[in-house]
């Protein structure tokens, strides 16, 4: 199917054609225009357009064409304002911990910010993570209309597959037990800089898996044009 798609398809996706380079994403972010945006040489064109519920990291893709200019190949990868915007996210938590070992600290007697800081950085990475693939997922899927490239229903129904089920089983529960930890544990011991982390972690991840739930509902109004 996809040696049918040819390279003038896919560059009728593009409606401002300028280069992959760090000071145009960043325009791109700033200016939030949305706009449908792409570079294109002999081989290969990227794609990017910013998206409504993702305006910092939303994926490049990268379409590869045969030398009779069919498409063999789609990629992706975030562009680089999106790296350094998680960067800038990850690094803190990441210094924190460093120091702490740095500064000798006792891992036994300083277990829960160890723990904290741990869960932290993990968590801080799936949002991460959730955020981009599902902004990447819901791109593709208009990509792949306006290309008349034929998917399975897999690819509607990703949000509800049983990897994401039993992923919400584990984290749901595990971030309503951070709230309640930081509400009857951390505040009644003044440790308010832990409490504080576990509410903010916790409701981040709450807030954008409930974000992406109800979006996958409401992003049709924001199709490519």
């Amino acid at each position: 199917m996809t040696l049918e798609i040819t390279k003038k398809e896919v560059e009728k996706l593009i409606k401002i054609r300028e280069n992959d380079t760090v000071k145009n994403h960043f325009l791109t972010v700033i200016s939030r225009d949305f706009q449908a945006k792409g570079e294109i040489t002999s081989n290969k064109i990227k794609f990017w357009k910013q998206g409504f519920w993702n305006m910092s990291t939303y994926p490049i893709f990268i379409f590869e064409f045969n030398s009779e200019n069919h498409l063999i190949n789609i990629t992706d990868k975030i562009n680089p304002i999106g790296k350094i915007f998680n960067l800038i996210i990850l690094i803190p938590i990441i210094f924190l911990i460093v120091i702490q070992f740095i500064n000798g600290s006792n891992l036994i007697d300083n277990w829960l910010p160890f723990t904290l800081f741990g869960i932290i950085l993990l968590l801080l990475i799936l949002i991460v993570q959730k955020v981009y693939n599902f902004e990447k997922q819901n791109q593709l899927e208009k990509i792949y209309a306006l290309l008349d490239i034929e998917t399975e229903e897999k690819i509607a129904e990703k949000e509800w597959s049983y990897k994401k089920i039993i992923t919400r089983i584990f984290m749901y529960p595990f971030c309503i037990g951070l709230i309640l930890l930081a509400i009857f544990l951390l505040f009644p011991d003044g440790k308010i800089i832990y409490a504080i982390a576990c509410l903010a972690i916790a409701g981040t991840y709450l807030f954008s898996d409930i974000k992406i739930l109800i979006g996958k509902k409401t992003t049709g109004n924001n199709g490519y044009k």
